[in-house]
């Protein structure tokens, strides 16, 4: 039923998980010859298809039609007589075929023409989908439509090849969902790793930093050898590869390298406990991911100890980590699972469905932007009430908020100049104690002007000042 109504617009533009859901919650009716299923000019909230037999279409000129509402009326699903004149006939329609689908999007729409169960037909069988469970999963589904779009991920991955389409989606469901902006860690080296990742979107690098103590001088010793710092950078990962799993594996679950984003990484999460309590089945499918998992790991960490050799016998020999450089490592490929290339090598990838990877990349990242854009209009918004909440209550001097202290001590050019911050205290004194500060300030007034004259009369004994001085 699902491939014969692909072209219709309930499944037309949809995901084939969402038109499963949708022909789950449809109901089945079987009607007798001559039985009207859908009268011209109603206001009805179902749509059907047909899945045996015929029906045929009529319709007549709008200003002969009678219109009711199909829920209140007697007519529906009756036998009409043959000699009732509904219109001029239009078509024939077979299994496979939707009448009636506008109403589920436009419900004060009104049928457009009268459709009747063909007399060429002893039987039809139909099923039916009502507005009220067609808008209920739309709004469910467009919740879970990210699921079914990451779903997919796991079907390009070879760790994944042997699970059946339900566990993957329950297996996506628990997972969490994340983004990195670029240069943000995926993991910090020395760290209790918590979580394993599987790439949707970007590149991350795993790079590692240790000190080496320079022995070219051979007369040089331990306490006069000179201490080398060397970034090296061990492997480039992409989308649908395993991220972080040497420390997940591992029994101190602590790893020594970071994982750091390269691009913007849209990630799904494995923690501990759902890695856990998913590899104690005891089913095939589990056990061979599980298996898959702990030889890539292998793999994976025999190639950074060669990258790590590298590095400390050429310390000075910066080599960057390129896809090229990927593919002489001889690593499997997260695709296929074969070994002489790398997973974005399509010609030389052996899944199945490889060509189909760049439409589902094209899927991920306008559904990634979709999420960014909603997430930028709802801070946007949320700025706009706090700039609203600050502007109706003004922030009191005495009592500044803590994100306002912060800023003013990270830039000492926001702080207010030292005669500011004197005036600011005598005000604040005058308002506790103004007995105290108004004399103070008149003895401070009068010793300056006594110190004023004072200087005036040293200048002047001097003879400063004076056009013809004696």
């Amino acid at each position: 039923m699902k491939d014969n109504c692909k072209n219709t617009m309930i499944f037309g533009s949809s995901h084939d998980y969402i038109g499963r859901e949708i022909c789950r919650q449809m109901r089945l009716i079987k009607l007798p010859s001559r039985a009207m299923l859908i009268r011209q000019g109603d206001t009805g909230d179902r749509c059907y298809i047909l899945i045996d037999g015929l029906v045929d279409v009529y319709c007549k000129d709008d200003s002969h039609i009678l219109t009711c509402d199909e829920t209140t009326t007697d007519l529906q699903y009756n036998v009409v007589k043959v000699t009732t004149d509904y219109g001029e006939y239009k078509a024939t329609l077979g299994p496979g075929a939707v009448v009636g689908d506008v109403v589920l999007l436009n419900p004060s729409a009104r049928r457009n023409a009268t459709v009747i169960v063909s007399k060429r037909t002893t039987e039809c069988c139909l099923v039916y989908l009502g507005r009220v469970d067609y808008v209920r999963l739309i709004r469910t589904v467009s919740m879970e439509t990210s699921h079914y779009v990451q779903a997919e991920v796991l079907d390009y991955m070879y760790l994944f090849q042997k699970w059946p389409t339900a566990d993957r989606m329950k297996l996506v469901a628990q997972m969490r969902s994340t983004t990195f902006r670029a240069n943000d860690y995926l993991y910090r080296a020395g760290t209790i790793a918590t979580t394993m990742f599987v790439l949707v979107s970007g590149e991350a690098m795993e790079r590692q930093n240790f000190n080496l103590l320079e022995s070219s001088r051979p007369l040089a010793s331990k306490h006069n050898a000179a201490e080398v710092k060397i970034n090296i950078e061990l492997m480039l990962l992409g989308p649908g590869e395993i991220a972080n799993e040497h420390a997940f594996l591992k029994a101190n679950q602590v790893g020594a390298f970071d994982i750091k984003a390269v691009t913007d990484v849209h990630a799904l999460c494995i923690s501990r406990h759902m890695f856990e309590c998913m590899t104690v089945s005891d089913k095939d499918f589990v056990q061979d991911m599980y298996l898959k998992l702990v030889a890539l790991a292998a793999d994976r960490d025999d190639y950074r100890r060669e990258r790590l050799e590298f590095g400390s016998r050429y310390p000075d020999a910066h080599v960057a980590m390129t896809w090229h450089l990927m593919r002489m490592g001889n690593l499997r490929c997260a695709r296929c699972g074969r070994r002489g290339h790398v997973a974005n090598e399509v010609a030389r990838c052996h899944h199945d469905r490889k060509y189909d990877w760049a439409p589902l990349q094209l899927r991920i990242e306008k559904q990634v932007g979709q999420t960014q854009a909603v997430l930028q209009k709802m801070t946007r918004a949320a700025s706009a009430v706090v700039a609203f909440e600050q502007l109706s209550h003004p922030v009191s001097r005495r009592s500044p908020p803590l994100h306002l202290d912060h800023l003013l001590q990270e830039n000492d050019a926001l702080l207010p100049s030292a005669k500011d911050q004197l005036a600011e205290c005598w005000r604040q004194r005058l308002r506790v104690y103004p007995c105290k500060t108004l004399s103070s300030m008149q003895n401070r007034t009068m010793l300056a002007t006594e110190g004023t004259r004072d200087s005036d009369r040293d200048d002047r004994g001097r003879g400063v000042g004076c056009k013809n001085p004696i």
